[in-house]
C-alpha cells in the first residue's frame, strides 16, 4: 500500500455506528506453509570483500544497543519498545507548549511530519559534538541535546531541545520524508534516513555524515531485484555495532542487510563507508501486496517484519531464510513491538482495515516469536476510507509495552472505531489478552501512544490525535488526566526526553511540550 494522506480526511461524513464488540481466541500454531512462498537472497559482488554466510551472523541485544543518551531510532531500539528517555518527577497534570518551529512546505504534502514521522533525539558526547558542524553557540552548552527531524517538505531539520532554534542548516533531499530516521548507536557521526515520496528521479534510502552533512550512500528503492517498483523507505533502520551491519525493510518488498565497512577516524574527523548489500526477497501466488512500511524488530540473530499482505515473517540473519510466516489477516503497517519474558521473545502487533473492505476488524495478536504461534488474538471492529485516496482504520500506531508498575499491560491505539472519525485507546492484559481498560477517543489516532514514567515507576500515556489534541492518561487506570487542542492534525509519533515531548504536526509545526 502506498500510504496516501489527506490533511482533512477526518472531515469525512460519519458512517453509521458499529457496536462495540470484541472476539478473542487463544494459543494456537497457525504459521503458513513456506512451500507456498518463494524466497531468494542476493549479495553485492565485491571481489575479496564478498561475504560468506557465517560472516552474516549477528546478535542484537536491546540492553547494549547504544550508550548514547536519547532515542536513536524508531521506538528506541531493536525491540521497538523504548520511545521515551529518562523520567518525570511526579504525577503530571498538564502539558505546556514550550516552543514550536515552522518547517517549510511541499506544494502537495505540506510540511511538519506525517506518519510515522518520529524524530531522533540525542545528547551528544562533548568529544563528538566538537567535531560536527553544529553552531558554535551550542557546543559550549554541556546539556545540549539535538533533535533531528525529517519533514514532508523534503528537509531534515536539526533543532535545539531547549530553545527550538536551528543547530545547523537542514539537509534538503528535495523529496517528502514520511518515515523516521536513525542515528548510529555507536556514537559514530552517521545519520540514516529513508524517503517517502518521489518528487524527483531519486527514490530510496540515504546515509549522511553528521560531520559535514555530506551524503555518503544512496540505496535506490527502485531496485531491479525487487518484485515491486514502489521505492519508499518509511522504516527506521537498526545498526549492529560490532558487525557494522544495517538492517532495514523497503516498500519494494526487499529486506536489506548492509555491511557498512565503516572507517571512523575521530582524530581527523573523517568518516567513510563502503557498503555491501545483501537482499532478501519473497513472493507468493496467494497475494501480491508486497512492501514493508514498518521498522524491523530484531532479537539475537533474527529480524521480524510485517507487510502489506499482512504476512509476518521471522528471518534468520545467519541463513537469510525465514523460520516462520504468519498471517495477520490484513495490511500490517504499524511497527511491531517485542518483549522478552523468561528468555522467550513475544511479539505484539495489530492489523489495519484495508483489504477487508469498508469495514472489518483490527486483529491484535501476541505471538511467541520463537515459533510463530499465536498466544492470543483480539479483533476490534473498525471502518476505513476507501477510494482513490484511502485513509485506513485499524491499528496504524505502534503499541506501548508497559513497564515498571505498568508491566502487565499492552496499550494500543485503534483508528476509526465505532464511527469513521473516532478512535479507541485500549489496554490489554499481556498474559490473557483480556481488556483491562478502554477509552473511546473523539478522534482517531495514527500517532503512536508514548509511555512515560515517574520516579515511583507509575506509567502515564501521552496520545495525540487526528484533530490536533494532545492528551495524558493514567496508564494503570486509563483515566484521562489532560486534553487540549494545539494543532490541526497529528499523524507523527512522539519521543520524550525527561520531561519534554517532541512531536510534529501537519501542516507545518514541530512542537516541544513540557510535562507538568
Amino acid at each position: 500500500m502506498e500510504m496516501i494522506y489527506r490533511l482533512f480526511a477526518f472531515f469525512t461524513l460519519l458512517l453509521c455506528c458499529c457496536p462495540a464488540s470484541y472476539s478473542q481466541s487463544t494459543s494456537r500454531i497457525d504459521t503458513l506453509a513456506r512451500a507456498s512462498f518463494r524466497f531468494e537472497m542476493h549479495r553485492t559482488k565485491g571481489d575479496s570483500l564478498l561475504r560468506t554466510l557465517d560472516t552474516l551472523a549477528i546478535s542484537f541485544d536491546d540492553s547494549t544497543y547504544t550508550k548514547l543518551k536519547g532515542v536513536t531510532t524508531f521506538r528506541g531500539g531493536p525491540l521497538r519498545n523504548r520511545p521515551s528517555y529518562g523520567r518525570i518527577a511526579k504525577r503530571p497534570d498538564s502539558l505546556v507548549v514550550v516552543w514550536s518551529y515552522a518547517t517549510g512546505a511541499d506544494a502537495k504534502w505540506g510540511g511538519g511530519a506525517g506518519w510515522t514521522g518520529q524524530p531522533t533525539i540525542v545528547q551528544w558526547p562533548d568529544s563528538l559534538k566538537m567535531l560536527m558542524n553544529i553552531q558554535a553557540s551550542f557546543k559550549t552548552d554541556t546539556a545540549f541535546t539535538e533533535i533531528i527531524h525529517p519533514s514532508l517538505d523534503g528537509k531534515i531539520y536539526f533543532l535545539d531541545l531547549k530553545t527550538g532554534k536551528p543547530t545547523r542548516k537542514p539537509i534538503d533531499i528535495k523529496n517528502p520524508i514520511k518515515g523516521s530516521p536513525s542515528i548510529d548507536p555507536r556514537g559514530y557521526p552517521l545519520l540514516y534516513c529513508g524517503q517517502g515520496i518521489p518528487n524527483t528521479t531519486e527514490f530510496g534510502f540515504r546515509i549522511f555524515s553528521l560531520i559535514n552533512q555530506e551524503r555518503l550512500f544512496y540505496l535506490n528503492g527502485r531496485d531491479a531485484y525487487a518484485h515491486r517498483t514502489w521505492g519508499a523507505f518509511d522504516g527506521s533502520p537498526l545498526i549492529h555495532g560490532k558487525k557494522d551491519e544495517l538492517v532495514v525493510g523497503g516498500e519494494n518488498g526487499v529486506f536489506y542487510s548492509v555491511n557498512l565497512h565503516t572507517t571512523w577516524k575521530p582524530d581527523s574527523a573523517r568518516i567513510a563507508i563502503a557498503p555491501l548489500v545483501t537482499r532478501y526477497r519473497y513472493k507468493t501466488s496467494a497475494a501480491q501486496l508486497q512492501g514493508m512500511e514498518n521498522s524491523v524488530v530484531a532479537y539475537r540473530d533474527h529480524v521480524y517484519f510485517a507487510d502489506n499482505n499482512g504476512y509476518i515473517q521471522s528471518v534468520n540473519l545467519t541463513t537469510m531464510k525465514p523460520d516462520w510466516i504468519l498471517s495477520n489477516h490484513d495490511d500490517t503497517d504499524a511497527t511491531m513491538v517485542m518483549e522478552v519474558q523468561d528468555q522467550v521473545p513475544y511479539l505484539y502487533t495489530g492489523s489495519e482495515v484495508d483489504i477487508q473492505g469498508a469495514k472489518g476488524y483490527s486483529f491484535i495478536k501476541k505471538i511467541d516469536a520463537s515459533n510463530g504461534s499465536t498466544i492470543w488474538e483480539n479483533k476490534i471492529p473498525c471502518f476505513t476510507v476507501r477510494g482513490p485516496h484511502p485513509v485506513n482504520g485499524g491499528m496504524l500506531s505502534t503499541p506501548v509495552v508497559g513497564k515498571e508498575k505498568g508491566k502487565d499491560v499492552l496499550v494500543c491505539s485503534v483508528s476509526r472505531y465505532e464511527t469513521i472519525n473516532k478512535g479507541l485507546l485500549v489496554a490489554f492484559d499481556k498474559t490473557s489478552g483480556k481488556i483491562v481498560w478502554q477509552n473511546t477517543l473523539d478522534n482517531y489516532a495514527w500517532s503512536s501512544p508514548l509511555d512515560i514514567y515517574d520516579a515511583e515507576g507509575n506509567m502515564y500515556i501521552f496520545q495525540a490525535d487526528s484533530r490536533g489534541y494532545v492528551m495524558l492518561f493514567d496508564g494503570l487506570s486509563g483515566k484521562q488526566i489532560y486534553k487540549k487542542k494545539i494543532a490541526d492534525l497529528f499523524e507523527a509519533s512522539p519521543v520524550s526526553f525527561n520531561n519534554k515531548i517532541i512531536i510534529a504536526s501537519r501542516p507545518r509545526q514541530i512542537f516541544c511540550l513540557e510535562i507538568r
